[in-house]
């Protein structure tokens, strides 16, 4: 469905004024059918395009050792890059626009050092991941000033569950240029297969999607407009060539680290079966003949390779709404199946069997409305409030469970997300969407709704946080809020001090003890560095 041609659209003019571009900082069958029919028009419209030579490379990646730590030193620079076969500076970690690879597994450390050679001020978020946000955790509330380091480090619980995620900066009002420039990359928590040893050995790919705004001028745009013609790219490759032998299984990680583009991906004849969403995986086979990934979401996919000959990977056109942004589709890469036939691997173990939230009492029910200012074409709120991060929106007891009713009154797709935890999609529009597993993100139609059970469980988790719509020009432009995870003694401390900043401060265990009188005792699963460690 295109929305230029939707009946329902045809007659008055979109609810808010057209805007500037934002500016920037000093069973699968019926839930993808429900999706689908709720998404405005991203037709595939692909342009014919000559087989590319390239061979698909992957990322640059910091592994783990015997000891489960993965050491990392990112260094954020304006750089001169390749991006695609055209030469840009711009803004990228380690000098190379295919950002390093992240390689952790359950109950492993990351640490992490963020060295800051750029003129501006930044920071980073390790989407998806279920780690503390507290001290030198994932927490978006720590900053990182031009010529300065930030340590971070912190456990992944032993059942952290494993997949796709990715880290990215998350400085309000630049998280749209950083991110589009370059300052995001993969992660990858080991262990996906080991639920299906009849998998062990296949090979693994991760393909990290993202579009990079051309320019005249050979430097990242100063303003970001999705609508604007970008290069495409796949691990920092226009058009590479992803080999496999006919028969062959191969397990392909897709990772949008765009700051606002999706992808809606085919692969021309071939069918994928999904086994994991946003790190989560599903709980029985799942086929389609198309991947709609929407910016931070992530897919992880089997793919078995066709008979010998090439075939088109192809990226449908765009189109979020009359008042969203409009991009054209294209070849994005090429199979090439090749060699001997070998046998196909099929999973024959079970499916993890998932709590379905659906079926249990809820604590709180809340309601979200996601709404474009109808005044300021650069604004966008949540319930009529810009983000303030002096503040607490939401206060959530630690063990409950809610449902969110998330509402989406404009006529342009919201993607939402939330920190530290996943959520169960059980209704689109109002109706019922059966369980096949968990999300981190998902996007709210327009003019319509979705409603997610959200279980704040895990005691890691306690701390400040936020969530936001992940088109990162909403986000920069308010569509953001602050929540606050305590134990259910501190909830009504907590309460009262949400207009100050809340129990937490800016996710400091000692600001906690100020607050509270008490020391924070972390769960054991988490980890934090030594006291006076560099």
């Amino acid at each position: 469905m295109d929305l230029r041609t939707d009946p329902r659209l045809r007659a008055g003019r979109p609810d808010r004024p057209s805007r500037a571009p934002s500016r920037s900082a000093p069973g699968i069958g019926l839930w993808l059918f429900l999706l689908l029919a709720a998404l405005p028009a991203l037709a595939l419209a692909v342009d014919a395009a000559p087989p590319p030579a390239t061979a698909l490379k992957a990322p640059p990646e910091f592994g783990y050792g015997a000891d489960g730590v993965t050491h990392a030193t990112l260094r954020a620079s304006l750089s001169p890059v390749m991006v695609g076969d055209q030469r840009y500076t711009t803004m990228v970690f380690n000098g190379d626009y295919d950002a390093p690879l992240i390689r952790t597994r359950p109950g492993g450390t990351i640490d992490l050092t963020l060295d800051n050679a750029m003129a501006e001020t930044t920071n980073l978020h390790f989407h998806g991941m279920t780690v503390t946000p507290l001290d030198s955790g994932d927490s978006i509330f720590q900053v990182t000033e031009p010529s300065k380091k930030t340590e971070y480090r912190f456990k992944l619980p032993p059942d952290h569950s494993p997949g796709a995620y990715w880290y990215h900066s998350h400085i309000h009002g630049g998280s749209e240029r950083q991110v589009a420039a370059g300052i995001a990359g993969p992660i990858l928590v080991d262990g996906l297969l080991d639920p299906f040893p009849e998998m062990k050995g296949i090979k693994e790919r991760v393909l990290v999607l993202r579009n990079f705004q051309k320019t005249l001028s050979g430097k990242v745009a100063s303003e970001i407009t999705t609508s604007a013609p970008s290069i495409r790219t796949v691990n920092g490759q226009s058009q590479p060539v992803i080999d496999i032998q006919p028969g062959e299984t191969q397990l392909w990680h897709f990772i949008n680290i765009a700051a606002n583009q999706y992808f809606r991906i085919r692969i021309n004849g071939q069918p994928m079966q999904i086994l994991s969403r946003d790190g989560n995986t599903v709980n029985q086979k799942l086929m389609t003949e198309e991947l709609l990934i929407g910016p931070s979401a992530r897919f992880s996919v089997l793919v078995v390779g066709p008979d010998a000959g090439d075939r088109a990977i192809e990226l449908g056109s765009g189109n979020t709404g009359a008042a969203g942004d409009q991009y054209r589709g294209e070849r994005l890469a090429t199979l090439r199946s090749s060699g001997s036939r070998v046998a196909t691997r099929q999973i024959t173990s079970p499916y993890p069997v998932l709590e379905d939230y659906s079926k249990e009492p809820v604590a709180q029910v809340r309601q979200f409305a996601f709404q474009d200012s109808a005044t300021d074409g650069d604004a966008f709120l949540i319930n009529g409030e810009r983000f303030d991060p002096r503040r607490v929106n939401t206060t959530v007891k630690l063990g409950d469970l809610e449902e969110w009713r998330l509402y989406n009154p404009s006529q342009e797709l919201h993607q939402f997300h939330i920190h530290q935890t996943d959520f169960q999609v059980i209704a689109i529009n109002g109706k019922p969407v059966p369980l096949t597993g968990y999300r981190d993100n998902v996007f709210i139609p327009a003019r319509g709704s979705i409603t997610i059970r959200i279980p704040f469980r895990d005691p890691v988790m306690l701390g400040k946080f936020v969530y936001h719509c992940h088109i990162l020009e909403h986000e920069d432009g308010g569509m953001m809020q602050v929540i606050q995870v305590v134990r259910p003694e501190d909830y009504a401390q907590a309460k009262r001090l949400e207009r100050l900043g809340g129990i937490y401060g800016d996710n400091q265990t000692c600001t906690y003890l100020q607050n509270t009188g008490r020391a924070f005792q972390l769960p054991s699963n988490v980890q934090l560095p030594a006291e006076g460690a560099p």
